[in-house]
C-alpha cells in the first residue's frame, strides 16, 4: 500500500469526478436514475405500438407494417444494451474509485483506466450502440420521406449518401476514444487522440442532428403541402387528421434534435456536472417509436369517428366520402400524390402508422 496519489491517476481521484459528478448526478436525476426511467416510458411505449401492430394489423399494410416493426424492435434491442452497458460502467466506475481511495492502493485503478478488457468492453457498447441507433433511425425516416416524396430515386440516394457519410464519421468518432481506453501501457496517456476524438465526435453530433432536422421538415413539409395542394382542388378532407399527420411527424421527429442540442450545449460547458448522454442516446429509438404510436392512435379515433358518423348519418356517408384517403379522385391530382402519403403511413385507412 502506498499513501501517495501517483500522478498518472491524479487527474481521476479528484473531488469533481469521486464525489461531486457522483451525487449531482444522482440528485438532478440524470444518469442511471433517468435512464431507467426514460427506459420505462420507452418499454411501454414499444409494447403499445408492438400491441397495436399486431391487433389491427390488414393485408395490404403488411409490408410497411413488419418492415417498420423490425426496425422498431432492433432500436428496443439496441436502447436495452445500451442501458445495460451504461449502468454496468457507472457502478464498475464508482467502486474502482472509491475502492482507490479507501484503500489506497492505487494499482487496480492505474490497471482499470489503462488497460481494462472488460471497460473497453463496455465503453465499445456505450460509444458504438448510439451510432447503430442512429443508422437505424434514419433508415425508418428516409424510407418514410422516400415515399411521401412519391418514391423519387433522387431524394433517397442524397439522403442515404448524407446519412452514410456522417455515421462513418460517427463510427471513426466512437473507435478513436476504445483506442486510447483499451491502451495498455500506463506510462502514456494519449490527450492528443482524445482530443481529436472529441472533434470529430462534435461534428458528427452536429451533423447528425442537422440531418434528422431536415428528414423532418421534409416529410413534415410535403405532407402538408400535398393536403394543401389537395384541399385546393375541392377535394374534401379530413382536416383533423391529414393536419395532424405532419404536426405529429414535426413534434416527435424534432424530439432527438432539440435533445441533441441540450446535449452539445451542456457536454461543451462545465457548469452542469452531469452527463446528458444516456437521454440523447435513448431518445434516438424514442422518436421514431413515438411518431408511429401517436400516427396509429390518432387514426384509430379517426376511424372510430367514420364508424359513429356511419349509424347517425348512413345516407350523407353514402353520398359524401369522409377521408382523403378514401377518395379514389385524389389518386389521379397530379401532382400532389397522396398515394405517396398513404404509402408512407402504411398504405390503409383504418389504422395508419405515420
Amino acid at each position: 500500500m502506498t499513501s501517495k496519489i501517483p500522478e498518472a491517476v491524479a487527474p481521476f481521484l479528484s473531488a469533481q469526478l469521486v464525489i461531486v459528478y457522483p451525487f449531482t448526478s444522482l440528485l438532478a436525476n440524470i444518469e442511471i436514475k433517468v435512464s431507467f426511467f426514460v427506459y420505462g416510458f420507452y418499454a411501454q411505449l414499444f409494447g403499445t405500438y408492438v400491441y397495436m401492430m399486431c391487433s389491427h394489423q390488414q393485408g395490404n399494410e403488411r409490408s410497411n407494417h413488419k418492415l417498420y416493426l423490425s426496425l422498431t424492435v432492433v432500436l428496443f434491442a439496441l436502447s436495452t444494451v445500451f442501458v445495460v452497458a451504461y449502468t454496468i460502467e457507472e457502478v464498475y466506475d464508482s467502486i474502482t474509485r472509491f475502492t482507490a481511495i479507501r484503500s489506497q492502493n492505487y494499482g487496480p485503478l492505474l490497471k482499470y483506466l489503462t488497460g481494462d478488457a472488460e471497460k473497453t468492453a463496455l465503453f465499445a457498447f456505450i460509444y458504438l450502440i448510439p451510432v447503430l441507433l442512429n443508422i437505424v433511425a434514419e433508415y425508418m425516416l428516409i424510407h418514410r420521406c422516400y415515399l411521401v416524396w412519391s418514391s423519387k430515386k433522387q431524394i433517397a440516394i442524397a439522403l442515404i449518401v448524407a446519412s452514410a457519410l456522417t455515421n462513418a464519421t460517427g463510427v471513426i468518432a466512437a473507435v478513436l476514444p476504445l483506442v486510447m481506453i483499451g491502451y495498455s501501457d500506463s506510462r502514456i496517456i494519449n490527450w492528443a487522440l482524445i482530443e481529436v476524438g472529441s472533434d470529430i465526435s462534435f461534428a458528427y453530433q452536429v451533423t447528425s442532428l442537422t440531418i434528422n432536422s431536415v428528414l423532418t421538415l421534409l416529410t413534415a413539409g410535403r405532407i402538408w403541402w400535398i393536403h394543401r395542394q389537395v384541399s385546393a382542388y375541392g377535394i374534401r378532407t379530413t382536416d383533423t387528421f391529414v393536419g395532424s399527420v405532419s404536426r405529429i411527424i414535426l413534434e416527435s421527429g424534432s424530439l432527438y434534435p432539440i435533445l441533441g442540442v441540450v446535449g452539445l450545449v451542456l457536454n461543451n460547458t462545465t457548469v452542469l456536472p452531469f452527463d446528458f448522454y444516456p437521454l440523447l442516446t435513448l431518445s434516438a429509438g424514442i422518436a421514431p417509436t413515438l411518431i408511429m404510436v401517436r400516427g396509429k392512435l390518432g387514426k384509430n379515433v379517426e376511424s372510430l369517428q367514420d364508424q359513429v358518423s356511419d349509424i347517425r348519418f348512413p345516407s350523407q356517408s353514402a353520398r359524401q366520402p369522409t377521408s382523403i384517403m378514401s377518395q379514389a379522385p385524389v389518386h389521379s391530382v397530379g401532382n400532389p400524390s397522396t398515394a405517396a402519403v398513404e404509402g408512407a403511413m402504411g398504405g390503409g385507412k383504418e389504422s395508419i402508422p405515420v
